[in-house]
């Protein structure tokens, strides 16, 4: 007997290369092989996704992204904050960043993304909360937060990651620490700092093993604190990062908490929150553990 389940699929027609928007006739398709029936809502400047997912989780057994961490991290938002009813999420990448697909060790192809999906199994996910909003993978802050957002779309799209590192060299003479204040259950730093990050996965920017003690289902946060150094020394640092060698580097803080973590500082302090421009500081963050279903390879596989 073919189960028969009703899908909101949200996709970003502009995520990554574009390229979705022409697979979306082969992916409906898919769905539907699998006993789907699919509703698809296109986003746009000044959507009103909100209401979208108000109106439909009512009707609707599960919501699909197809995007990068940005479009998750909307759809995310919406979902908690809109739906009365808890849907299960299910991810397609097909953004310039899919860091969060890597955690998860989701599949990049569409063929086997849709395949995870119509496996149903589930696995429920932290996520965190920041200023009464949410963020499914990382919370920054400092050094470079502009890049993702100053990028011009077109180098974005054709060059990927490799766009934000080319902006990010750029600004390296002009980087100036920035005094800031986190204070956490286990203590508390009160310092110049480069850069702050707050990560629910172990992956940011493409940089593999950030965060490498991170998981989704441990109801911690990692907290990565950069301090001020020469601008020789930042090269050499930035190197081990993609190598995954800099966890024991002394010119940077590593821990986990189950926080809250709170940061205040300058007005001038730029934040991003999944790829997109976050608010001012003061900031609070917090996880909620188990908050989200998503649609996974196995459950096991998100123990570490």
């Amino acid at each position: 007997m073919v189960i028969i389940n009703k899908l909101l699929l949200i996709y970003n027609p502009v995520a990554g290369e574009g390229a979705f928007k022409d697979n979306l006739d082969r992916v409906i398709y898919l769905f539907q092989q699998k006993g789907f029936r699919v509703v698809v809502h296109r986003t746009y400047p000044h959507d009103n996704l909100d209401g979208v997912i108000r109106e439909m989780c009512e009707s609707v057994d599960m919501v699909v992204a197809a995007g990068g961490d940005g479009t998750v991290n909307s759809v995310v938002n919406c979902m908690l904050k809109s739906s009365t009813k808890e849907l299960p999420l299910g991810i397609i990448p097909a953004g310039t960043s899919n860091d969060l697909i890597n955690h998860l060790k989701l599949p990049s192809n569409l063929n086997a993304a849709v395949d995870i999906i119509g496996r149903r199994e589930i696995a429920y996910v932290d996520v965190g909360e920041v200023n009464g909003g949410y963020f499914v993978n990382v919370v920054s802050g400092g050094l470079m937060m502009d890049v993702p957002h100053s990028t011009n779309i077109k180098l974005k799209n054709i060059a990927g990651r490799l766009a934000y590192y080319l902006k990010g060299l750029e600004q390296l003479p002009h980087i100036k620490p920035a005094p800031i204040h986190i204070s956490f259950p286990e203590g508390r730093l009160e310092d110049e700092v480069l850069l702050f990050i707050v990560l629910n996965g172990s992956i940011a920017g493409g940089f593999k093993n950030l965060a490498p003690l991170a998981s989704m289902t441990d109801g911690k946060l990692d907290l990565l604190v950069f301090k001020p150094v020469p601008i020789s020394k930042l090269v050499s640092l930035f190197l081990k990062i993609l190598k995954g060698e800099h966890v024991k580097d002394a010119s940077l803080i590593y821990l986990q908490t189950p926080g809250p973590i709170t940061i205040s500082g300058g007005n001038d302090v730029s934040t991003d929150i999944d790829g997109e421009k976050g608010p001012g500081l003061p900031m609070e963050i917090k996880v909620l553990a188990g908050r989200v279903p998503v649609f996974v390879k196995s459950k096991g596989g998100l123990s570490t």
